[in-house]
């Protein structure tokens, strides 16, 4: 089985630093280097005997204190294998449950999750493409009116826009 994976991130630039102990100029090339090592070593990936593409860095800027970035993928897995390790039936959206999994996983990455980041994804679930954001007040639901402003990441297709919550 196979999918493509396509992320959009926004991420404060003091936040990572502060977060994870770099200098302010280092964030956008840790931040990037992070996220895609770290896709392979997600655990039910490995579990799976999957395989994620690094699909290219589409996108990098530094605007208003924050990195805005896009990152793509190519997913692999074997679907019965997925299915075991996720404990889903072969024969229903594996698919979905796969691409939407990846993507969870990596906006909860250990660096990136106590930080103000932002990630929308998009991914081929069968139907069509599926989109999906995923922020602070997401990563942390018992603290929903909580955390910092939403700055959503500039995605093709949307206009651009920022939210506070």
């Amino acid at each position: 089985m196979i999918t493509r994976l396509e992320t959009w991130w926004s991420v404060g630039v003091t936040s990572f630093a502060q977060d994870n102990g770099y200098a302010e100029s280092e964030v956008p090339r840790e931040l990037i280097g992070y996220v895609t090592a770290s896709v392979t070593d997600i655990k039910a990936l490995d579990e799976a005997e999957g395989w994620a593409y690094d699909g290219g860095l589409t996108h990098l800027q530094v605007r208003d204190g924050r990195v805005h970035m896009a990152l793509a993928f190519r997913l692999e897995v074997e679907r019965e294998a997925w299915a075991a390790v996720r404990g889903l039936d072969p024969r229903g959206p594996v698919r979905l449950d796969f691409a939407e999994h990846i993507a969870r996983e990596l906006i909860g990455l250990p660096s990136v999750c106590e930080t103000d980041a932002v990630m929308t994804a998009r991914f081929a679930a069968g139907r069509g493409p599926t989109s999906r954001t995923w922020t602070w007040q997401d990563r942390h639901p018992d603290a929903r009116d909580l955390g910092p402003p939403i700055h959503l990441p500039a995605v093709p297709g949307r206009a651009p826009r920022k939210t506070n919550s």
